[in-house]
This record gives C-alpha cells, sequence and structure tokens, in this order.
C-alpha cells in the first residue's frame, strides 16, 4: 500500500522546468546550416576551381538556363580571400539573429535580402560571387532590433544610446553604398525593413 501510494506521489511531481537562458544558449540551427554549407561549397572552390566557375554569377549562363545561378553565387566566394570575413560573418550575425527572430525569421532576413543582392548584382556586378549580399539581412535585422526592442531587456540607457549611435552608421552606411552603385546597401536596408516588420507584428500579437 504504502509502495503505491508512494509511486502516486512520485507521479504527482512535476517536471523540473528547464534552466534559465537554456534554450538560448543552444545553437540555433538554421544558422548552423547555413553556415556548413557554405563553407562546405567555399572550400570546395579552393580545391576544385569548377565549383566557382559553376555558380558564380554569369548571366549569360543563367539566361541559357542554368536557373540555379539566381541564389547560387552565395555559396561561394570570388576573390576568395573575402571567405575570411563573409563566411565567418554568417554565424556571427547569424546566431543573435536566429535568438531574436526564431529560424523562419532568420530565413527571411537571409534569403529575401540575398535575392535583392544577386538581382542588383546581375547589373552591376554580373560576374562576381560572395555571401556578403546574404549575411548583410541579419545585420539589418540586428540594428532595427537595436532601435525598436533592445531596450525591453532592460538595457541601462546611456550605454545603449551609444550603441545606437554607432549602429545607425549601418543604415546609413548602405544608403550611402546604394548611391556609389554597390550591390550591398540595398541587401542591408532590406533586412532592416524585414526585421522591423518582424518586431512590430511580435509587439502587435
Amino acid at each position: 500500500m504504502g509502495t503505491a501510494t508512494g509511486a502516486r506521489d512520485e507521479e504527482r511531481i512535476p517536471a523540473p522546468e528547464p534552466r534559465p537562458g537554456a534554450r538560448r544558449r543552444r545553437v540555433p540551427p538554421v544558422t548552423a546550416v547555413l553556415f556548413l554549407v557554405t563553407v562546405a561549397m567555399t572550400a570546395a572552390q579552393f580545391a576544385f576551381p569548377a565549383v566557382l566557375r559553376a555558380l558564380r554569377r554569369d548571366p549569360g549562363a543563367l539566361c541559357s538556363g542554368e536557373w540555379w545561378r539566381a541564389l547560387s553565387p552565395l555559396l561561394v566566394q570570388s576573390p576568395g580571400r573575402q571567405a575570411l570575413v563573409t563566411v565567418p560573418a554568417v554565424a556571427a550575425l547569424g546566431i543573435p539573429a536566429e535568438r531574436i527572430y526564431g529560424a523562419w525569421g532568420t530565413l527571411a532576413l537571409y534569403l529575401v535580402p540575398a535575392a535583392v543582392g544577386e538581382g542588383l548584382g546581375y547589373v552591376r556586378q554580373p560576374h562576381g560571387a560572395g555571401d556578403s549580399n546574404a549575411v548583410l539581412g541579419p545585420a539589418g535585422g540586428l540594428v532595427a532590433w537595436l532601435f525598436l526592442a533592445a531596450q525591453d531587456k532592460g538595457r541601462p540607457e546611456p550605454p545603449l544610446v551609444r550603441v545606437r549611435v554607432r549602429g545607425a552608421a549601418v543604415p546609413a552606411g548602405a544608403v550611402a553604398d546604394d548611391a556609389f552603385r554597390d550591390i550591398h546597401g540595398l541587401p542591408t536596408l532590406t533586412g532592416a525593413f524585414i526585421g522591423t516588420g518582424l518586431l512590430l507584428h511580435r509587439r502587435r500579437a
């Protein structure tokens, strides 16, 4: 009888709550996949130069039916030395973005600005490659969070103001970049607009 009563008591004991912050510390899955795929394809281009030729922007090849070239330039880097910055940026910007916006929000921040940048690239830099157009989307999203939601985390106001002043340089630089007909300004602004929309929708919900 005592054993049965003890078993029922154990069944009523609630499961322990997860530690505060445990969810935030896990590896964001979308960023992990994007980073690993980009690393693998960038490494492949150095081992097999044909990979770069097959994936970079090429208007003639795109028009002849090689449809994958619409986004495949994001997977390889030209010039190759830019990989030292642009490939780590997938993780450096993607991890905080995914912890703020979630998996689907991060995909939107990554892919939509990337598509905008690649479309612009085919007009202004038709034979390049690189993931910078994609990582600038999360960068814009982080700037949107900095101005719209960072105060919700209880950040001290004076340091937050200083960080916002520096953060304002990102959209300002994006506007200037587009004025000089580069291809990186519009993806950054697109990411900022997407981030703003996601944050406002969350606030209304």
